[in-house]
């Protein structure tokens, strides 16, 4: 009996599986659900009916109950995103298309590469309402233009019909009339002119932001992606404690939350967060300065069975600015609940140069250019002047696998041969007004927004000495030059041109932006790509940046590591021994052209073996 439809908030169904997918691997299915959010692209669209939630829900925290180790990995797309459709097997299609096929393969690809992940895992793709600029469906881009015509405001309507009338009539007057002649008439003319045409440039700019849809989808993934994730994450928190009322969820093992956001659905997966982050947790409440407390350090648990693990952030369409510490910084508090955190960026990313940051040039309340610019364009540089390009970990020392400006912590353990955990090495700088001597973490040396403009120079035009910069608690990974192998022969970049430089001038960010709008590089989402033979383009699969993405995200770094090395009992191994494995992970980003930033708390955990998870004075 097909269950009756009606008017919910959000719709669950299962992500299929793909036959052809899990046929080459022995690993146990994973069970996939797709969560989408029921709110219509335009508000006076009607909701479209869909089957209960509240029984999919149930069955999901029945699976999470049974669990000795229960893990829930979401992922939530970002902005220009279509609905698509999975890939079923009847039709023997191997891939699904939109964002239910861009699910579909991270469950396929976590089945085929990940067989080390917990039994208890499960995945979550979330849908918000995005609209696809070239229109999908029901709203095609006819449609979407009729819409912009008819919700065009009638005042821009009578600018654009005069200025319209005003350049035909200095046309009339110029061909039928003396007057052109006239220095009276020309000057009247010229000035009419230019008018008109800045009137119908500024109403067809307007009418464009409209098509592009980037406004549009943001005030969505705010009003209508953020609550409705969070009202999920609230009735699977109160479905599991009604399935298992009797579970002393203090004693047993809390559901871990990880998460995968790439572009605007990294914006949608930090608000949620800071949503339903505890405020109230008296481990949290600092004082009402601006500055950190630092005995503030909230513990990573949400609601009742939930505790917050991994974030991955690929692309993130949010300010840069949340990375250093500063009273504007608006995620730094949800931001270090997390157990990792991990951030994917290119800095030839036109989508974020061109998109983002010209759109949050009227709303990003900044000053400066580099004020609005977005994380997803963040680099890593060496910090020394005139140093050659690295690839690989470029904190990591090669000869002795330790992290290059690192310096040790306070004795943890009365055991003297216990290893010390090491923190960013501090370094005197000098505020830029004041002239103030503080310290300063040596971290953000590494991180580049601007050519010649580091997050240490940003973060000393903000500083409050009482606290840490939130990016030492990030690991990066620069994927501008990230390259993949042909097969016959040679690689190619899949974010960019890999053209091996510092910075990318003018020139390039053309090139880059031509080959971006004509389909032949994705700048934005060439993380996630699978290999393409078309028309005799050839376009490998991003191999190594999904196995990082998704491995982080399902895995953890440690287990990462170990299975990179393809040693199981890696926690037990001497210290020399994970170096190595390490070592090996810096050379698999090296050989692809990717430069990684090891953060201080991701080699204490994995390399010293030390479960610190100092979350002070951020």
């Amino acid at each position: 009996m097909t269950p009756s439809k009606g008017a919910y908030l959000i719709n669950v169904e299962t992500i299929p599986s793909v036959k052809s997918a899990a046929a080459d691997t022995n690993c146990a299915e994973l069970p996939a659900y797709f969560v989408s959010s029921t709110a219509p692209n335009n508000v006076e669209d009607p909701v479209s009916p869909v089957a209960n939630p509240e029984p999919t829900i149930a069955e999901i925290a029945n699976f999470l109950c049974a669990q000795a180790n229960p893990e829930i990995l979401i992922a939530v797309h970002g902005y220009n995103t279509a609905l698509g459709e999975f890939a079923t097997d009847e039709n023997q299609r191997q891939r699904g298309e939109g964002v239910k096929g861009w699910y579909q393969d991270i469950r396929n690809h976590i089945v085929k590469h990940c067989p080390q992940r917990s039994d208890g895992l499960m995945l979550i793709g979330y849908r918000w309402p995005s609209e696809q600029v070239k229109g999908f469906g029901n709203d095609t881009l006819d449609k979407k233009l009729g819409y912009a015509r008819q919700s065009l405001p009638i005042a821009l309507k009578v600018v654009a019909i005069a200025a319209f009338l005003a350049l035909l009539g200095l046309t009339l007057a110029a061909v039928f009339t003396t007057m052109p002649g006239s220095f009276a008439f020309g000057f009247v003319g010229v000035s009419i002119l230019v008018l008109a045409v800045l009137a119908i440039a500024v109403v067809a700019t307007l009418f464009l932001l409209r098509i592009a849809g980037y406004f549009r989808d943001s005030y969505r993934a705010t009003n209508f992606g953020v609550p409705d994730l969070v009202e999920f994450i609230r009735q699977l928190d109160k479905a599991v404690v009604e399935t298992d009322p009797e579970a002393n969820w203090s004693a047993r093992p809390r559901i871990k939350l990880s998460f995968v956001g790439h572009s605007m659905g990294a914006f949608v997966v930090t608000n949620t967060m800071r949503i339903l982050s505890d405020v109230f947790d008296n481990d949290s409440i600092g004082r009402t300065s601006a500055g950190v407390d630092k005995a503030k350090c909230p513990s990573p648990n949400i609601g009742h069975v939930f505790a917050l693990g991994r974030l991955v952030l690929v692309a993130p369409d949010i300010p840069a600015e949340t990375i250093i510490s500063s009273r504007a910084n608006f995620l730094a508090s949800s931001l270090r609940r997390f157990e990792e955190t991990y951030l994917f960026s290119n800095e030839g990313d036109m989508a974020l140069k061109l998109a983002s940051t010209a759109a949050n040039y009227a709303s990003f309340p900044a000053r400066t250019r580099e004020g609005g610019y977005r994380l997803g364009n963040v680099v890593v540089r060496m910090p020394e002047a005139d140093t050659p390009l690295a690839y690989g970990i470029v904190n990591l020392d090669p000869i002795d696998g330790t992290l290059v400006g690192m310096q040790p912590r306070s004795q943890l353990t009365p055991d003297a041969a216990a290893p010390q955990s090491v923190a960013p090495q501090a370094e005197l700088a000098t505020l830029p007004e004041s002239g103030e001597r503080v310290k300063v973490s040596s971290y953000l040396k590494y991180l580049y927004s601007l050519a010649r403009t580091s997050l240490l120079d940003r973060q000393m035009e903000l500083l409050d000495p009482t606290q840490k910069p939130i990016a030492e608690l990030f690991t990066f990974f620069d994927c501008t030059d990230y390259q993949e192998p042909l097969p016959a022969g040679g690689q190619v970049g899949l974010l960019s041109h890999a053209l091996g430089k510092q910075s990318l001038n003018f020139i390039d960010y053309v090139k880059l932006s031509s080959d971006f709008f004509r389909g032949k590089i994705d700048t934005h989402g060439g993380y996630f790509s699978e290999a393409v033979d078309d028309l005799g383009a050839v376009k490998p699969e991003a191999r190594l940046s999904k196995q990082l993405i998704y491995g982080l995200a399902c895995l953890g770094f440690q287990p990462l590591l170990a299975a990179l090395a393809d040693c199981p009992d890696f926690v037990t191994q001497p210290i020399t021994h994970r170096q190595q494995a390490l070592q090996q992970l810096s050379d698999l980003c090296q050989q692809h052209g990717i430069q990684a930033l090891l953060a201080a708390e991701r080699y204490n955990q994995a390399i010293l073996g030390i479960a610190e998870r100092d979350r002070s004075g951020y």
